[in-house]
This record gives C-alpha cells, structure tokens and sequence, in this order.
C-alpha cells in the first residue's frame, strides 16, 4: 500500500520502499495514540472524547473522498485509499470501544 499523504505534507520525495515504510510507521504511531488517548478522554468526559473520535473518524472518509477526487491517478489509487481510510476508522472504532 503506497503513502496516502498528500504532496503538500511531503518534505522529501521518497522511493517506493521508504514511502510504504514511512506509511507504516506512521499508522503505527496514529493507531498507538488513539488506542492510548482514547480511554483517558473518556475518563474525563466521556461524550466529548466520543464525539472527537467519530469527527476524526468523519474527516478520514471526508479526506479519502477528497484525495480521491484531486489526484491525478485517483483511479487506480482508490482502492488504496478505501484500504489506508478503512484501517484507520478501525482504529478510530477500537479506540471508542475501549
């Protein structure tokens, strides 16, 4: 699965290998922050840290179809998009299950 960063949040032109990567990574880190922030916004007020996830959750398919629409081989990027967006609101739903 190749990055779905935008070019405008690129600060170096990776190749392929290090883009997937850097992808990688960079999942990893927004999985281990929500299913770690999650449970302690809850904590604090439960309905607010609710809702901040599903607006999170919103943005992420409100982004993919925004990506898909302005990139240039939004063809044949689609469905790496419709698998990055999805495996990120499972996490977004993990996290308000927790």
């Amino acid at each position: 699965m190749g990055s779905v960063f935008i070019t405008e949040h690129a600060t170096t032109n990776l190749a392929p290998s290090a883009d997937d990567a850097a992808t990688r990574f960079a999942f990893s880190l927004l999985r281990s922050a929500c299913l770690d922030l999650a449970p302690t916004l809850r904590c604090i007020e439960a309905e607010p840290a609710r809702a901040l996830l599903q607006a999170v959750e919103h943005r992420t398919a409100d982004r993919r179809g925004a990506l898909a629409r302005t990139e240039p081989d939004a063809v044949a990027r689609a469905v790496d998009l419709a698998v990055a967006a999805g495996q990120v609101q499972v996490v977004l739903r993990d996290a308000q299950d927790r």
